[in-house]
């Protein structure tokens, strides 16, 4: 068997020629080559993955963080939350008291005849805004009845009042209510609702009939004026009529 004319060898010979110039003559292992090829691709890999993940990460920077909904913070809105439901009951609790003691601070001591009627519970009394007034009292005096004419005004025609009207007349006989069904209710207390309904913008003529005719000469009469939600808009007590002549 022949032998090959160059053995195996772990080196490579590289030539290199460069005239005029003598030859350069290079020798390289081939482990040295092969790791060449392989950890120069590998690196130049490692270097894009590195620039690349560099400049995510300054991206990343400017992105705010986000905020997420912590147990605290839920446990403090629940309680911001309960904090203004107890101060929402407070200024109810506290009108409904300023109502109630305004209700108690209507003088019944100078007007006996509110004793008679059955306060709504929370009644204002709402005198001091004089939103209605009374003029043009006229009493007609006939046989079997008597009829006081009135007008009832509104202090602000912009704004229309609606409410009930309630008259007591006083004579040597005693008491007498308009409406007269109201009389029934005397010893149980009146309600406002009792009253005449009315609606006024301006001027509202209103007549009050008594069937039963009085004893003595002379009568007057206390008109009272409530509003829809029974808060007293007007008390008002007329002069003495006097009702010896008939018409």
């Amino acid at each position: 068997m022949k032998e090959p004319i160059q053995t195996s060898s772990d080196e490579v010979a590289i030539v290199v020629y460069d005239s005029p110039l003598p030859p350069k003559y290079f020798r390289l292992t081939k482990r040295f080559i092969k790791t060449f090829l392989v950890a120069v691709p590998l690196l130049i890999v490692l270097l894009i993955i590195s620039f690349f993940l560099w400049g995510l990460g300054s991206r990343l920077k400017d992105v705010p963080t986000p905020k997420l909904p912590s147990a605290a913070s839920e446990t403090e809105n629940k309680i911001r939350s309960l904090e203004n439901a107890v101060r929402t009951l407070q200024e109810s609790n506290n009108s409904l008291s300023e109502k109630v003691a305004s209700s108690s601070s209507i003088a019944t001591t100078e007007d006996p005849n509110l004793l008679l009627i059955k306060k709504p519970y929370g009644m204002q009394n709402l005198l001091a805004k004089n939103s209605v007034s009374l003029d043009q009292f006229e009493l007609i005096n006939k046989e079997n009845n008597l009829q006081l004419k009135f007008q009832i005004i509104s202090s602000s025609p912009e704004r229309k009042v609606t409410g009930h009207v309630l008259v007591f007349m006083l004579s040597d006989s005693g008491l007498v209510v308009y409406p007269r069904e109201a009389n029934s209710l005397v010893t149980q207390g009146i309600k406002y609702t009792s009253g005449e309904s009315f609606s006024v913008s301006r001027l509202r003529p209103t007549t009050a009939n008594f069937a039963a005719r009085p004893a003595g000469e002379s009568v007057k009469f206390i008109v009272y004026i409530f509003n829809r939600e029974g808060d007293l808009l007007l008390i008002k007590e007329t002069e003495s009529f006097k009702v010896g002549a008939k018409s």
